[in-house]
This record gives C-alpha cells, structure tokens and sequence, in this order.
C-alpha cells in the first residue's frame, strides 16, 4: 500500500495530522489531503519532508 501518514511540525516538535493518506495537492500555502475514503483535511503551510520508505510527509507551519 502507498498511503502515508501526514504530520504537522512546529518549532521542532510533530504532531500526527492525517493517515492514510493517498492524495496531496499543493496550491502555495494551501495543502489539501485526501484519505483512501476520501475524507480530506487542509492545511496551511510548506511541505517539508517526504519520506517514502517511512510513508511519512512533514508540513511545517508557516
């Protein structure tokens, strides 16, 4: 499976935003997130990390 769980960081510290995630779209700061149901969250930030062995993305908080 391709899903990944979606974290949030702050002044260095993570926080779990999302999992099972399957589909991101970027529109500047906006990030939208969609889950394998098809469930979807936003944010506001910058991607900062994707990690694809861990199926881990990192949006930091602007």
């Amino acid at each position: 499976m391709c899903e990944s769980s979606v974290l949030m960081e702050k002044g260095g510290s993570r926080e779990l935003l999302m999992e099972d995630v399957v589909y991101v779209e970027v529109d500047g700061v906006n990030i939208k997130l969609t889950g394998i149901l098809g469930e979807t969250q936003n944010a506001k930030g910058r991607i900062k990390e994707i990690n694809l062995m861990k199926h881990t993305i990192v949006i930091e908080i602007l």
